[in-house]
């Protein structure tokens, strides 16, 4: 198993730059469609990845801690190399566990209305940011895999 820093080179240093060689060489996107494909990809990398499952163990008064903060229930209902882990199911739990804190939070303020309209309204720069998110999280199962198999 690979630790932290080997999995964030890995994605932020070899996957990322090949990923953006490809989709702008073959789908040719806007400028803003590639910065939030890179900022999710790097989000994911960095504070959303298939460990956050562990994050309960990180300091919460530190950048990353605070960062995290979202996930620290995540990371008490999962178990460790558990759905965490999984090829398909470990991206979509917690992209719909971050997706209803941030719709709880809209709901909570009364912006329920005008989220819908948003999400319609950049509907592409969402699509983006899923597949930055899942290609992130594929790319450490990836490195996993290739560890274990030593």
């Amino acid at each position: 198993m690979a630790n932290y820093r080997t999995h964030t080179g890995f994605n932020l240093f070899l996957i990322l730059p090949v990923l953006l060689g490809f989709g702008y060489y073959f789908f040719q996107p806007s400028e803003r469609a590639l910065i939030t494909f890179t900022a999710t990809f790097t989000y994911a990398t960095l504070f959303m990845n298939p460990d956050v499952d562990l994050v309960h163990k990180i300091k919460l008064f530190s950048l990353r801690g605070f960062i995290t903060l979202p996930f620290r229930g995540y990371s008490k209902i999962f178990k460790h190399r558990g759905i965490s882990h999984s090829f398909l199911l470990g991206s979509f739990t917690r992209i719909i566990w971050f997706s209803s804190i941030l719709f709880l939070l809209g709901f909570s303020f009364s912006f329920s209305d005008n989220l819908f309209s948003f999400c319609r309204y950049f509907k592409t720069y969402f699509i983006y940011a899923l597949i930055g998110i899942c290609l992130a999280d594929w790319s450490h199962l990836l490195l996993d895999i290739k560890k274990q198999e030593k």
